[in-house]
């Protein structure tokens, strides 16, 4: 199992993308005796309040609900090191692209990881995009501290909203044993889920994991494409 006692870093955009993504794949690991690493890039509130207004006391508030669902979900799946970013959710295009990977290259390099997880290019979330491709910058092959491994995942409600293309996975995980935990750590993030048919949705989630398990023979799966492995 590749993802079996092994040192795992996850760059997520937001707190409850890593979730979204990988929720199943993340409590599979730790039960298999790898050691997670979360590092959010963004605070992922502001989007919903005007622009400029991020002073307000409701602001602070919905900051630190989101920031303590986080730590819930990250605890419930037996997480112990995350870090959490402060950029503008849905504003990363403002941010120097450089100070990015730059924060994502002292990841790397501080944990000396074995794989890494990030989002996908084919979306509609331009902070999922920008995370992408400042992982690509921040992973190219100069020296030994680079994850040997490097796959993306999808998160609903973003990249199935895309016009022309969709996300093809070549790595698919069995997570029959962790759909349930996966979606207990999801309940932590309070004010994102709404109503199926919307994605982001209980039934919605578990939609997704029987579509990825019929496409690899297994009962329920998240899918990953494998971007670069080095042996």
């Amino acid at each position: 199992m590749f993802i079996k006692d092994k040192k795992i870093l996850i760059v997520s955009a937001h707190p409850d993308d890593e979730i979204l993504g990988m929720g199943g794949t993340i409590a599979k690991a730790i039960d298999n005796g790898s050691e997670v690493h979360v590092a959010f890039l963004g605070e992922g509130i502001s989007a919903r309040f005007p622009i400029g207004d991020y002073e307000s006391d409701e602001f602070k508030i919905q900051t630190k609900i989101r920031k303590e669902g986080a730590i819930k979900a990250l605890k419930l799946l037996g997480v112990k090191n995350y870090y959490f970013g402060k950029r503008l959710c849905t504003q990363f295009d403002t941010y120097s692209r450089l100070s990015i990977v730059k924060e994502i290259e002292q990841f790397i390099n501080k944990l000396k990881v074995d794989i890494l997880f990030t989002h996908n290019p084919v979306e509609v979330n331009i902070d999922h995009i920008i995370t992408y491709e400042a992982v690509e910058i921040a992973c190219r092959p100069v020296n030994n501290n680079k994850p040997r491994e490097i796959y993306t995942f999808e998160i609903v409600c973003s990249g199935n909203w895309k016009f022309d293309e969709s996300f093809k996975p070549n790595v698919y995980v069995d997570i029959n044993k962790y759909l349930d935990k996966k979606l207990e750590a999801w309940h932590h993030y309070q004010g994102e889920g709404r109503p199926y048919p919307f994605p982001r949705s209980d039934l919605g989630l578990k939609t997704l994991a029987r579509y990825r398990g019929m496409a690899s023979g297994l009962s329920l799966a998240e899918g990953f494409k494998l971007v670069r492995k080095i042996t």
